[in-house]
């Protein structure tokens, strides 16, 4: 009698942790439909409230400063990467098919690099591995990376037209997915006024 009652209790335990893991990312969030961020974009936490994007600067290629509110109107991806980080070197091409797969769109990936030895360096990695459809920016005071509290690499953090962060992943992802696609066009079709 005991086996039976702990077989049983076992086969319930079990049935709930298959439940509860299931149900990791697909929770409805924040009035974003349930499974938005589910499949490949399962680890992407929805914003419970929208908040405005940090006012830091960071530079272009040319040291001039840049900020997210050159942005607006623009859905954007942020993506804090460096070139001697291997997730972040691996989901490259990912952003890279992302961004050609939206040209035309209102959508734009800004790779904001951490690398501490000047932008060069990420310049060239684009170059040489054929990132073609992004363009790299830097941090060097790691201001961006403090203000999003961005405590990994890679961070990627999704705002809307009007300068809100609605989302992020820590970690690498299939950002060439339809899952990504079809979560960033619901943002773009969002009205977030």
């Amino acid at each position: 009698m005991n086996n039976k009652i702990l077989y049983f209790t076992a086969f319930i335990t079990l049935i709930i942790a298959t439940l509860a893991y299931y149900n990791i990312g697909n929770t409805p969030n924040n009035n974003v439909p349930q499974g938005l961020n589910a499949g490949t974009m399962k680890r992407f936490i929805v914003a419970d409230k929208l908040m405005a994007a940090p006012q830091s600067v960071f530079l272009d290629e040319r040291g001039n400063e840049v900020t997210f509110s050159d942005f607006k109107g623009k859905v954007i991806l942020v993506n804090l990467w460096a070139t001697w980080c291997a997730p972040c070197i691996k989901e490259m091409p990912d952003l890279n098919d992302l961004q050609k797969a939206m040209e035309g769109t209102n959508f734009q990936i800004i790779l904001i690099s951490e690398n501490q030895d000047g932008i060069e360096s990420s310049i060239k990695f684009l170059k040489d591995n054929n990132i073609s459809h992004l363009k790299t920016y830097i941090d060097p005071k790691r201001k961006i990376a403090r203000a999003l509290k961005a405590n990994a690499l890679p961070t990627s953090v999704l705002f809307d037209q009007n300068g809100n962060e609605v989302g992020r992943l820590v970690g690498p992802a299939l950002w060439n997915s339809e899952d990504a696609m079809n979560m960033i066009n619901y943002f773009l079709r969002a009205d977030n006024t």
